[in-house]
């Protein structure tokens, strides 16, 4: 029993207030009888405080202990004063005095202080907390992805840089740009054209074996480049006609010849519009010229034999009823011109690397004389005595060639097919033929420039939300911290001052105000 006074006396935080209702230390009906205080506090906070060192200590909430505080220095400033009957003579002190006296009456500060500790553990001081929280995730949230926005400008970016290389343009004009390179489609070509002829050799060794393997003497393979290298990039017509066009050439192969047309007039004066005769038609092209067919060679046993003559009934009488109209008939706009442009003028002004069917079947000799090389070059590279002497009675041509010979012709063929087949010649073949191509293919540019704006955009959003985030920390933090700094001197108070109700014995709060 002498060790009674050391045993601790631990209270729930959350149970504290109903840890001394029940032991009758403070009333039940305290709340209720704090009606008085409440006023007063109110009254006393809307008044001006005459001392400025007083005025920075009144803070929310108003408890016990601060009202004490606030007492003590107002006792020692000339506001302090007291008359004869022990009454302070500033109104300001009586009412501070008077909230301190209400704080005492029937253990009242104890219920105030256990309800202010109760309201901070369980409600305020988490709340605050989780503010805090997320205002610090959003912030990091932000940075984060204002980090990723920053990445996908530079990638953007470089992706813009890297189409506008590839095009061959600065990308500072994008439409006029491709515009220009559309216009300068023909001098790439020729520049093209310029390096088939340094395929002669290869040719020349590919049609020398493929003739030894067929034996076919005269057999020509891919006829399209020994086409352009004896003519050069000519156009689709002369490669057609086969000889240069003078600008006579190019009018239309088929004359034709306007139909007869006889009208009268009636007894009335009407038109009489009579049947017409057949148009004839006669053939204008040159290679047609000389071509006759002898119809008095064809035999007997040729001619079918159709039967008896078809008989048609009566003659069919194509006349038109005479029409008899007063008036002018309204042909619309005089000055109306039509202009008829016809396609295969159009393409036979193509050049051969232009023209679409024509260009493919270059590409495609040129794909099969690369394949040949390739698999000559793995041939002599790897069995190179072995193939030799099985080729003895092939063109000296084919037997005295290297691989090192092999090897330089499929580098000139490369270059050639590959300067057909890049990504900037299908663009360009594209935007030649197609207006609305030009316009999707500048849009697809430009909207790499437009995802770096938008991009900008959500850095700018970003900046935004991390300033709210800071403000809202810098706005929060101070007033967590201050609940807490309340809360442990609550806490420390209250368990001396019931220390001392119980004989010394040691009171200790327990539950999540320790870890605050």
């Amino acid at each position: 029993m002498s060790h009674e006074h050391l045993i601790p006396i631990d209270i729930k935080d959350v149970k504290l207030l109903e840890w001394l209702v029940d032991r009758n230390i403070v009333n039940r009906l305290w709340n209720e009888q704090c009606k008085e205080l409440r006023d007063l506090l109110k009254e006393v906070l809307e008044l001006e405080c005459p001392l400025e060192d007083v005025k920075n200590k009144i803070c929310s909430p108003i408890h016990y202990y601060l009202a004490k505080d606030i007492l003590s220095a107002l006792d020692q400033s000339p506001f302090g004063s007291k008359n004869l009957i022990g009454s302070y003579n500033h109104d300001y002190t009586a009412k501070w005095s008077r909230i301190v006296k209400l704080f005492e009456k029937e253990n009242t500060f104890l219920a105030d202080s256990s309800k202010i500790i109760i309201q901070n553990v369980k409600y305020d001081i988490p709340l605050l907390k989780k503010q805090i929280a997320r205002a610090t995730l959003s912030k990091q949230d932000s940075i984060k992805k204002q980090t990723e926005c920053n990445k996908n400008i530079s990638t953007y970016q470089l992706k813009y840089k890297e189409k506008c290389s590839d095009m061959g343009i600065s990308g500072h004009h994008i439409r006029s740009e491709l515009e220009a390179l559309v216009h300068d489609l023909p001098n790439i070509m020729i520049g093209i054209s310029n390096k088939i002829p340094n395929l002669t050799s290869a040719l020349n060794y590919y049609q020398e074996f493929a003739r030894f393997l067929i034996d076919v003497p005269d057999l020509e393979v891919c006829p399209m480049l020994h086409y352009v290298i004896k003519n050069g990039n000519v156009s689709v017509k002369q490669w057609q006609v086969g000889s240069v066009l003078n600008e006579s050439d190019t009018d239309s192969s088929v004359e034709v010849i306007e139909p007869i047309r006889t009208t009268e007039s009636d007894s009335n004066g009407c038109v009489v519009i009579e049947r017409l005769s057949e148009p004839l038609a006669s053939s204008q092209h040159n290679n047609n010229d000389n071509k006759e067919v002898d119809k008095n060679n064809s035999n007997d046993s040729d001619v079918i034999d159709f039967g008896d003559e078809i008989d048609f009934g009566d003659e069919i009488d194509f006349s038109i009823e005479a029409v008899d109209y007063e008036g002018e008939i309204d042909f619309g706009d005089g000055n109306l011109e039509i202009d008829i442009v016809e396609d295969g003028e159009e393409k036979g002004k193509e050049s051969l690397l232009e023209n679409t069917h024509t260009r493919n079947k270059i590409i495609d000799e040129l794909y099969e004389l690369s394949a040949f090389l390739s698999a000559r070059q793995d041939e002599l590279s790897r069995h190179s005595q072995s193939i030799i002497s099985e080729l003895t009675n092939c063109p000296t041509s084919v037997q005295t060639t290297q691989v090192e010979s092999v090897e330089v012709m499929l580098g000139s063929v490369s270059e050639v097919l590959s300067s057909l087949t890049t990504d900037k010649m299908r663009h360009l073949l594209l935007l030649k033929s197609s207006e609305k191509y030009l316009e999707r293919l500048a849009d697809s540019m430009q909207s790499q420039l437009r995802l770096c704006d938008k991009m900008e955009d959500s850095i700018e959003e970003h900046k935004i939300r991390i300033a709210e985030s800071e403000a809202t920390y810098n706005e929060v933090e101070p007033k967590m911290r201050s609940l807490i700094e309340v809360t442990r001197h609550l806490k420390k108070e209250v368990e001396e001052e019931l220390s001392r109700r119980y004989k010394g014995r040691p009171v200790r709060i327990m539950g999540d105000i320790n870890t605050l």
